[in-house]
């Protein structure tokens, strides 16, 4: 199944992959703040998007390790802010940032995705560089074989 058949929009800003379950922003912090942030702001964005029932729910969170890796397909091309190739299902807008922040932390570092490469990566967390945030909710599935 190709990446972007996967995706469900559900016309109220948010996509469910059909697949996992999740349910992301379907845009970035960048598409809809037009900043860059620090892990600090994706967190208050995370509060901030919650307190407000955006897509009418209160459970948005930073994504893990394991949700992020849902979303790219290296096969599957989309474009970030830049015009770059990213490997993001283009049922997501083109133009968002390609490295979001993820829910891991140790101390001062949190960790980051990379949407061009497909890497994670440690970043002192007061860091804005050019960095945003895509949200995310609900659980993957996990398999109940032994």
């Amino acid at each position: 199944m190709s990446n972007s058949n996967r995706f469900e929009d559900n016309q109220d800003g948010t996509l469910t992959d059909t697949q996992t379950t999740l349910m992301w922003t379907r845009e970035d912090g960048w598409q809809k703040e037009g900043k860059w942030f620090s892990w600090d702001d994706a967190r208050d964005w995370q509060i901030y998007m919650s307190g407000i029932k955006f897509g009418g729910f209160q459970d948005w969170r930073l994504p893990n390790e394991d949700e992020i890796l849902t979303l790219y397909n290296p096969e599957e091309t989309n474009k970030d802010k830049y015009g770059n190739d990213i490997g993001l299902a283009t049922a997501f807008p083109p133009g968002i940032q390609a490295t979001v922040w993820l829910k891991s932390e140790s101390g001062h570092e949190g960790s980051i995705f990379d949407f061009k490469n497909g890497e994670i990566r440690l970043l002192y967390k007061s860091k804005t560089g050019r960095m945003s945030v895509r949200l995310v909710r609900g659980n993957i599935p996990r398999s109940t074989d032994s």
